[in-house]
């Protein structure tokens, strides 16, 4: 499945067997599965892309009202079509990319359908909520003519400024990462569309793990390289009263042992107030056998003070906003190129398999193997 259908041919190898792709000049038809959880800010990104087309947004037939009205309401706010039925935002005859934008138990399903329809697909974090559902996933995707990929962070400026240094030697060997990705609760209002997203595991499959460690992990494995081969996690509901409600954990704490003696602890959580000036804040720290590096995805940043008080101003834009603007420019000059996006199952399935060893260590009380 390639973006348009005139141009230089390309090939690459998918599942086994070699892909003719397509080059194009033409833009990007982009349409949304389901406009539940972060379409908006989706949608904001893409339609100043003057490379994409926004088809519009659509939900199934049987979901809940509140469902239907959140995604019109989507659509309506970035000026996007209601498509009334989810078969159009993946018609191959109108559309190239389907993003999938429901809440999380609902992300493989979804997926899995556009995909059999033959469009490229962009998945919403977590891709699945459970480690079967994504290896139905990526056995499908064996069978299927499009490019699957993932919402993530890799693409976070910070993180590929540290892999630079790395790379260059400039800290020799990683020996420990830290990585930290917080959430302040005193945004929660406004950077959650509705709290029961996030905080019953019916609509979102679990806690702020399921939510958040994925990042963490992403960041761990894209600065080492490495397998991970244990895990142990401590997890809890510390601060917020709708997590302890559902039983689901709003912090935790997690390390990981690598091949060659490396380690690496994460902490994730939403924290009554998060030590940034946006909604998340998210840093690192590589301890190299001849170096030491520290970064931060609000950095560099020009401080203001004043009469009315203080703030910060992120070059390039905020630890919220630059990974995402990077990670879907991407996806776009990737699909046009008629490549696969850099991150897709395989890379989400081993982020997925921390997150799942992770519970799996809280359940035990010990150290646990990644499946």
């Amino acid at each position: 499945m390639s973006a348009g259908n005139s141009g230089n041919g390309h090939e690459e190898t998918k599942g086994g067997r070699v892909v003719t792709t397509e080059k194009t000049d033409r833009r990007l038809r982009v349409a949304f599965a389901s406009g539940v959880r972060h379409a908006g800010s989706y949608l904001d990104e893409l339609r100043r892309d003057e490379r994409v087309e926004i088809v519009g947004v659509a939900e199934e037939a049987g979901a809940p009202a509140w469902m239907r009205e959140d995604g019109r309401r989507a659509a309506a706010e970035a000026g996007a079509r209601w498509l009334d039925d989810i078969g159009e935002a993946w018609d191959p005859a109108r559309v190239d990319l389907t993003i999938v934008c429901s809440e999380p138990t609902r992300h493989a399903r979804l997926a899995a359908a556009a995909m059999t329809a033959g469009v490229h697909v962009l998945v919403d974090k977590p891709v699945a909520t459970s480690l079967s559902d994504l290896d139905a996933l990526i056995a499908l995707q064996r069978e299927t003519p499009g490019t699957v990929s993932v919402v993530n962070r890799t693409h976070a400026p910070a993180l590929r400024r540290t892999r630079a240094w790395i790379d260059a030697g400039h800290l020799g060997l990683p020996r420990h990462v830290d990585a930290e990705f917080l959430a302040s609760g005193a945004f929660f209002a406004t950077s959650v569309e509705r709290p029961e997203l996030v905080v019953d595991p019916a609509l979102s499959g679990g806690g702020e793990m399921l939510n958040f460690l994925g990042y963490c992990a992403d960041a761990v494995l894209h600065l080492t390289g490495l397998p991970v081969q244990s895990v142990y996690a401590m997890s809890g509901s510390l601060f917020a009263a709708g997590h302890a409600a559902h039983g689901v954990e709003d912090t935790a704490v997690v390390s990981l042992g690598l091949a060659n003696g490396v380690t690496a602890t994460m902490t994730v959580g939403r924290i009554p107030f998060a030590p940034g000036f946006g909604p998340t804040s998210s840093s690192l720290r590589v301890l190299g056998s001849h170096g030491h590096a520290t970064a931060d995805d609000d950095q560099p940043a020009v401080l203001r003070f004043g009469a009315d008080g203080a703030g910060s101003h992120p070059v390039g834009g905020g630890g919220g906003v630059a990974p995402l603007r990077a990670w879907l420019a991407h996806v776009v000059d990737s699909l046009l190129a008629g490549r696969a996006p850099d991150y897709g199952l395989a890379e989400a399935r081993a982020g997925l398999a921390v997150i799942d060893a992770a519970y799996r260590s809280v359940a035990e009380r010990a150290a646990v193997r990644p499946l």
